[in-house]
């Protein structure tokens, strides 16, 4: 009935030892937070993954990923294509297989290390991503092939540093559900 803690099993009954972590996190959002980042606003606690909406290029709720060791946030999309144009470039690719194929600005390339070692350069663009906790956010998302990958969207640092915090041993902790209060958060690089 106790927790697992550094090779050794804690005497402290689960319930206990869940009042504990929850005394932990409210500690850390009511003072040392603000203090450690300059963020005003209280942070939102999330799980290790947590539902999200993409509003301008899927119309279904999606299941993401948190990952805190990812730097950049990056979403699957099959057939990318770089079109290059005289004002700017665009990118022109699919969610899904056989799915409607959609064209955004081409925001930038970003350099990613993943797992297997080997440094790549994956285009980028900007969408607003609708998450849990009431906010909104335009946030900088790669574009990768992710298909062998369980989750089709990854947060990484970049998007948590804006007022969360990752409990790793709860998921889904802000629900499917959108609230009707929101609050709009810009450029989340």
């Amino acid at each position: 009935l106790g927790i697992r803690v550094v090779g050794c099993t804690s005497t402290i009954p689960s319930r206990v030892s869940d009042r504990i972590l929850n005394r932990s996190f409210r500690w850390i959002q009511e003072g040392v937070f603000r203090r450690w980042t300059g963020i005003g606003m209280k942070p939102t606690i999330v799980g290790w993954r947590e539902y999200c909406q993409l509003p301008d290029l899927y119309p279904f709720t999606i299941l993401a990923k948190i990952d805190t060791g990812a730097w950049s946030s990056t979403l699957h999309a099959a057939k990318i294509e770089i079109i290059e144009g005289d004002i700017e470039s665009r990118v022109r690719f699919s969610l899904e297989e056989g799915g409607p194929v959609i064209e955004r600005p081409l925001e930038g390339w970003r350099r990613v290390r993943p797992t297997s070692g080997h440094e790549t350069l994956r285009p980028t663009i900007r969408t607003d991503l609708e998450f849990g906790g009431g906010h909104d956010h335009d946030i900088e998302i790669c574009l990768a092939d992710r298909s062998s990958m369980r989750h089709r969207l990854i947060l990484g640092r970049s998007f948590l540093r804006h007022g969360y915090i990752v409990n790793p041993s709860r998921q889904v902790v802000q629900g499917a559900e959108r609230s009707e209060d929101r609050t709009r958060i810009e450029r989340s690089d």
